[in-house]
């Protein structure tokens, strides 16, 4: 290979000087994790998208019971009780990728940047997407309605206003809006899902997936998955001015459509870009340096 055509080529990095896998090792490593999805049983894969909907309804109720509980730190100081919030939000995330559960907005990365390898079909993508997403909501709703609401988890009238709140902070609002709070959310889980594969150890794993998902708390981005717990509950508890039609024409549908741009696009064909697309090349320059060295 000429030095001309090397310097077009993304850097492979194929060593690192810090203990985790390189970008390049990384992302052959989603692709192995979308093989794996792609022949899940249909079993397998609907159990784990109901579980996956459960734990991220487990971080999403945990910080309306923290946040919620805390009236007098969200009026003397917002933006600490929003990063108290956010801080308690991940836990969710952090158990569906150490546990291998589904959770259709991760897989919005991991399945579109398989696609784009040429690893799995069309379909596979389409039938992991839909089934995923559908478990997902099955999982939030049972937890919103039984191990929520049921339980009386939210008990104090301050949780249950902030619960109610929060549903309508995310559906009386702008349709673009949502679009891009939800393109931003999953760029961001997309890169929750790198740093956790990134990692070699437990604890890296879950520094880099708390990181990310702190982040688009934080700033207000919307997941999709996660609505189907803040907007549910909130209704259940009462104070909304609002009916299911419009929570799945305002929020729903609006930032179901931004994951699915963030993670696919921004995050999934961003990453093809800068390296799955030279990744035929970047094995020639491995063999060459595997055979210069005289391995």
């Amino acid at each position: 290979m000429s030095e001309s055509q090397h310097r077009k080529l993304a850097p492979p990095t194929m060593t690192s000087n810090v203990d985790c896998h390189t970008p390049v090792e990384t992302l052959r490593l989603a692709e192995q994790a979308a093989i794996a999805k792609a022949h899940l049983s249909w079993t397998d894969l609907i159990i784990k998208s109901f579980l996956g909907g459960v734990f991220i309804s487990l971080g999403a109720a945990f910080d309306l019971v923290i946040v919620g509980g805390s009236p007098g730190l969200r009026a003397s100081n917002p933006a600490l009780a929003t990063l108290l919030g956010a801080l308690c939000f991940p836990i969710g995330f952090a158990i569906i990728i150490l546990f291998n559960m589904e959770l259709c907005t991760s897989n919005m990365f991991v399945m579109a940047y398989g696609a784009l390898r040429r690893r799995i079909t069309i379909w596979d993508l389409t039938k992991n997407w839909v089934v995923s997403y559908f478990g997902n909501i099955a999982g939030c709703l049972f937890y919103a309605g039984i191990l929520c609401y049921w339980c009386d988890t939210l008990s104090t009238p301050a949780q249950q206003s902030y619960a109610a709140t929060q549903a309508d902070g995310r559906v009386n609002v702008n349709w673009g809006y949502s679009v891009s709070r939800g393109i931003m959310c999953n760029w961001l889980v997309g890169v929750a899902f790198i740093f956790a594969t990134e990692g070699r150890d437990f604890v890296s794993k879950i520094v880099g997936i708390w990181i990310a998902i702190t982040t688009f708390v934080a700033m207000g981005f919307q997941h999709s998955i996660a609505n189907y717990l803040m907007v549910p509950i909130g209704m259940m508890y009462g104070g909304t001015n609002f009916g299911v039609g419009k929570f799945i024409w305002a929020s729903c549908i609006p930032v179901t459509i931004g994951n699915i741009i963030g993670g696919a696009f921004f995050g999934a064909f961003s990453m093809w870009m800068v390296y799955g697309r030279h990744e035929q090349s970047v094995r020639e320059i491995e063999r060459e340096a595997k055979d210069t060295n005289g391995v």
